[in-house]
């Protein structure tokens, strides 16, 4: 085998023009010359062409080769015309490079001399002198580990008996349940603006009060009591589920949206002010305005075109004596209306309301007290479209004679569900009062206060039987100075209690009361004579049906014996 002895580059000689990166020039080219150390020669290479590296390595080395031959005269031909400069070495004599061809190509004959020679020839020999590798097995390699199945087997029976935990999502993220409890909380905290429900009403004076309670201190506090109205609490919490969080705001405002009620003017002009688009858009399922004395129907209309009615199920007009709700209105909530209050109006006339009874037929409740431009011929209307009617009331004290038993009777006949009527005031007669009393069995409140048409034989003969009104717990019959016979009345108090467990409320005026507590007294007065008869003549009757002493010694010895 034959090689190139080469010795290894000394990094601190200066003649090293390889590894030295500080280059002068030098004028003189022949001391150059002289001084520049001889090229180094490439090495053999020790690969055979026999072996796997040559057979890997034999195309690429041809097409370097191509590469560098290119590249040789490509240079030549680009350098003819360049001029180099001199470049000067700070621990090296000066040298010059050449910029003619001759030294172009002698440096980089020399540069490519220096490079090892890779090539095979016909003297490298076919085996490399490295020691040869062993043919066997690498014994140092241990096995892989074997997977044991039963491992996985009871992993798979310990996943399947014990319950997985899934995060179930807590019940203020499901939006049904957040529905439901806001609900509740606006149904616990709303309170919506009306008349609070009296026990019973008003004394008209002390004596009265003394007639009804018969205690003075309780008489003195009924006379100090007021009625007094439910306002809405301005702190509600709904406001405070608005800040929550989105779900929270986007439900709230739904339950915030089934609700209009107001009791002040300037709450209705700061919501015209106050629409943007971020308002709650109203589609209320209630709507209701109280005791707005004067308001007037611009501002009422201008309400109104704000809010969706197509759900609406109660309409109230509580004493808004100005406001003349559109027919659009009922239009929108057609069947759905329930519940109709129009009180102390002073516009509302017939043709409404024959409007209005055509397009809500569902009707269950309805309150026309005071709107004394109502008349049979409204009625009537009522009567033929609205035949579900649970609750009446046509009360008032001007303008009676507008309603009569013409329209009352036809009422009573298509409406066989009423339990509570109002006709405080009207022009009625002893005809309605036995239509109620023969056609209405589930009847449980009757206002006949101020009813002069009702005739005493009439009060006396329906209330002494036993058959009439048997769910009746509150009757008004104020005013009727023509009944004078309250015994019937105050029998039937006492059946209602004693046979039906009802605590009558009848409601009288301070001259039928004053009359009813002196017909009561006697009618005391004589049942206690009559018990006291009855005792008298008991004890003092020979033969009452006891057993004389003897034959009660007599009974005993027998029983004894026996």
């Amino acid at each position: 085998m034959n090689f190139n002895s080469t010795r290894p580059l000394s990094y601190d000689s200066t003649d090293n023009q390889i590894i030295n990166p500080f280059i002068t020039t030098l004028n003189d080219n022949e001391e150059h010359d002289r001084k520049s150390p001889k090229p180094l020669k490439r090495a053999k290479s020790i690969v055979s062409p026999k072996s796997l590296s040559a057979l890997f390595t034999r195309n690429k080395r041809s097409s370097i080769r191509r590469k560098r031959r290119s590249l040789i005269l490509s240079t030549n031909e680009q350098n003819s015309s360049f001029t180099c400069q001199d470049y000067k070495l700070p621990d090296q004599p000066e040298f010059q490079f050449s910029s003619g061809g001759e030294y172009l190509s002698s440096s980089t004959n020399s540069d490519l001399e220096s490079l090892p020679d890779l090539t095979d020839d016909e003297y490298t020999p076919e085996s490399t002198p490295i020691k040869p590798v062993p043919n066997c097995y690498f014994t140092t390699i241990e096995e892989p580990p074997r997977f044991d199945f039963k491992k996985l087997y009871n992993l798979k029976d310990k996943l399947v008996d014990e319950p997985v935990l899934l995060l179930q999502p807590s019940i203020f993220e499901i939006p049904e349940i957040l529905y439901k409890i806001i609900s509740y909380v606006d149904c616990q905290n709303s309170i919506l603006p009306q008349e609070s429900s009296p026990i019973r009403r008003r004394p008209l004076s002390y004596k009265h009060a003394m007639l009804i309670h018969g205690n003075k201190e309780l008489a003195e506090r009924a006379l100090l009591e007021q009625q007094q109205l439910l306002l809405p609490s301005r702190g509600s919490p709904l406001l405070n589920c608005l800040l929550v969080n989105k779900m929270f705001y986007k439900v709230t405002c739904d339950v915030l949206s089934q609700k209009f009620y107001s009791s002040d003017e300037t709450q209705l002009t700061k919501f015209i002010d106050n629409q943007g688009v971020t308002t709650v858009k109203f589609q209320p399922t209630l709507f209701i305005l109280h005791k707005l004395f004067q308001t007037k129907q611009p501002l009422f209309d201008q309400v109104i075109s704000h809010i969706n009615f197509s759900n609406l199920s109660w309409f109230e007009l509580y004493m808004c004596p100005k406001i003349l709700p559109p027919i659009s209105i009922f239009q929108q909530c057609g069947t759905k209306l329930k519940k109709l209050i129009i009180t102390g109006s002073k516009i509302i006339d017939d043709s409404f309301v024959s409007q209005l009874s055509k397009y809500c037929p569902n009707l269950e409740t309805i309150d026309f007290r005071a709107s004394e431009l109502i008349s049979d011929f409204g009625i009537y209307q009522i009567s033929n479209h609205c035949k579900r009617l649970k609750s009446i009331n046509f009360g008032r004290k001007n303008k009676g004679h507008f309603i009569t038993d013409s329209s009352i009777s036809r009422l009573i006949e298509h409406n066989r569900e009423l339990n509570t009527i109002g006709l405080a005031g009207c022009f009625i007669t002893d005809k309605t009062l036995f239509e109620i009393a023969y056609k209405l069995p589930n009847i449980t409140r009757l206002s006949l206060n101020n009813c002069h048409h009702l005739s005493n034989h009439s009060i006396s003969m329906i209330f002494s039987n036993s058959h009439f009104f048997q769910k009746l717990s509150v009757l008004e019959l104020r005013f009727n100075l023509q009944i004078v016979d309250l015994k019937s009345l105050i029998e039937f108090k006492r059946r209602q209690k004693y046979h039906h467990d009802i605590i009558l409320l009848l409601e009288l005026c301070e001259t039928l009361m004053y009359k009813m507590r002196q017909q009561e007294f006697e009618m005391d007065k004589l049942i206690s004579q009559k018990i006291f008869q009855d005792i008298s003549d008991w004890a003092n009757d020979y033969n009452d049906g006891d057993l004389s002493y003897q034959e009660i010694v007599q009974l005993t010895t027998r029983q004894q014996h026996a």
